[in-house]
């Protein structure tokens, strides 16, 4: 998963999808789908949203991931 970059009043648009797979080139994307991690955030203008792009993808490609900056979903 990566943040959508989200910010609270529309400060900042979410990257989709669709535009945050291209960061994840070469690696077959098995699911897809926008989550919000479930964590308490201060309810400020310019403050994240929390809402992350997460991408099902295989094991062995995780390195490769986690080399553009993606990360283990560990929320429930």
């Amino acid at each position: 998963y990566k943040y959508d970059g989200s910010l609270q009043c529309n400060i900042a648009r979410a990257k989709s999808l669709k535009v945050m797979a291209k960061q994840l080139a070469g690696i077959p994307i098995l699911a897809q789908e926008k989550r919000h991690d479930g964590l308490m955030h201060i309810t400020v203008c310019g403050s994240p949203t929390g809402k992350a792009n997460v991408y099902k993808i295989n094991k062995e490609d995780l390195e490769k991931a986690q080399a553009v900056d993606f990360k283990v979903w560990s929320f429930k």
